[in-house]
């Protein structure tokens, strides 16, 4: 057994002699998320402002999302169109004459839809992906017939002329989170969302963010995109680590949003959701083209009635968590006990609620020394991991796990650790 281990170390002390000199040192605390936004662009093409706008996304070596109206492709805007698309911008569909369409039939807009696509791809040789309304005007016709997902995005008022830069950016600035959509106008002569992008784009990268196409952002949160739903937001799913509390409601409520149903589901205890601070979530099972929406409702005293927004939903779960909805008692400057009652209720159109879910965040549990793969257990498995990974032939899922000698780096000495340990 001795021989074995002296043979083992010897081993060891060999890899060491030939990989150190290659074998990276990198730091074992993980670097933060990079936080995705996706810029978008209505009302183009054309050969000045869109341009003005590649400019600046070149400097950021950053990508965006444009949505062209038909009647704006010419010769000349084609041009334009190409190097977006050779930038590794994404090219969507905004319908040939930027019309109200809800109340075309469905030929006229598969006409409409159409048009833009063959333009699309005489120039870069494949459809557009994406459809954005043109006044964010939709029917039911609409979804059935465009087969493709629908885009909307935060308004930042870019199309209204006294809306100064400086408060477009400031709209950009402050909308931005993690898997949001921002609507802008690259239309010619919209010369301040040009001077906007200039303010917002610095503090955005300063903040962490990473400007994405949308296609990428689907990709990179995990979302496959539905084509009866019309997006503003792409998060990830936000409650894996969260575990059933309790069922809250089950059943059947459908209804816009004037229906008296939904003040019958009074199911919300407001002094559990004080008691579990922010460690809780409120998931919502329903069908709907719009998100439901969690109304805080008081009547007595002084009237209250202040929304949140879910931060996930996809057409059939949404989830409100514990920080959004501290934050609108805040800003209503309320307790959960001042409130009279909690709803769950559509945001726009019709809506079928099935199931309202209680869920809290599980406790961390103590990890694994060695864990790198997070499967609760240290085995060879972990050391193949970490091998790979400083020789950037893969990836890691626990860093800290992986620093053996706590010195806060990672190295070939952390490998040799894990094997000793095997041994």
């Amino acid at each position: 057994m001795k021989l074995k281990k002296l043979l083992c170390a010897a081993a060891l002390s060999s890899m060491i002699f030939n990989m150190i000199h290659f074998v990276p040192t990198v730091s074992a605390q993980p670097e933060s998320e990079t936080k995705l936004i996706a810029l978008t662009f209505d009302d183009g093409p054309n050969t000045t402002t869109t341009n003005d706008v590649l400019d600046i996304l070149e400097q950021y070596d950053a990508r965006a999302t444009f949505f062209l109206v038909g009647t704006c492709i010419n010769d000349e805007s084609a041009k334009t169109v190409k190097r977006a698309y050779d930038m590794g911008c994404e090219i969507g569909n905004h319908s040939k004459t930027h019309s109200n369409m809800s109340s075309m039939s469905a030929e006229e807009i598969k006409a409409e839809i159409d048009y833009v696509d063959d333009k699309v791809v005489e120039i870069i040789g494949e459809k557009t992906a994406f459809f954005r309304p043109p006044f964010i005007d939709t029917s039911q016709t609409m979804y059935d017939t465009i087969d493709k997902p629908f885009i909307c995005g935060i308004d930042c008022g870019d199309y209204m002329e006294n809306v100064t830069a400086e408060q477009r950016a400031e709209n950009i600035v402050n909308g931005a989170r993690d898997g949001v959509i921002v609507l802008l106008h690259d239309l010619a002569g919209n010369d301040q969302t040009v001077e906007a992008l200039e303010i917002a784009m610095p503090q955005l990268v300063e903040q962490g963010y990473e400007f994405v196409t949308v296609s990428e952002l689907f990709k990179r949160q995990g979302e496959t995109p539905k084509e009866e739903l019309i997006y503003t937001y792409v998060t990830k799913y936000p409650c894996s680590d969260y575990t059933a509390e309790s069922n809250l409601y089950t059943g059947q409520a459908t209804g816009d949003s004037s229906a008296g149903c939904w003040s019958d589901i009074n199911v919300f205890e407001t002094s559990k959701l004080k008691e579990l601070g922010d460690t809780y979530a409120i998931e919502v099972n329903y069908q709907g083209v719009y998100p439901p929406l969690l109304a805080l409702q008081k009547w007595t005293g002084t009237p209250v009635w202040q929304t949140v927004q879910p931060y996930y939903f996809n057409g059939e779960k949404a989830c409100f968590l514990a920080n959004d909805i501290l934050t609108a008692l805040e800003t209503a400057e309320v307790d959960y006990t001042d409130l009279d009652r909690i709803t769950i209720r559509p945001t726009d159109g019709t809506m079928t609620l099935t199931q309202i879910d209680l869920l809290v965040r599980s406790s961390e549990t103590e990890a694994v020394t060695g864990d790198v793969n997070s499967d609760g257990k240290f085995n060879i498995s972990d050391v193949a991991m970490l091998q790979k990974w400083l020789i950037n032939a893969g990836e890691i899922t626990d860093a800290e796990a992986a620093d053996i000698d706590k010195n806060n780096v990672l190295n070939i000495f952390d490998v040799c650790c894990m094997k000793r340990k095997l041994i």
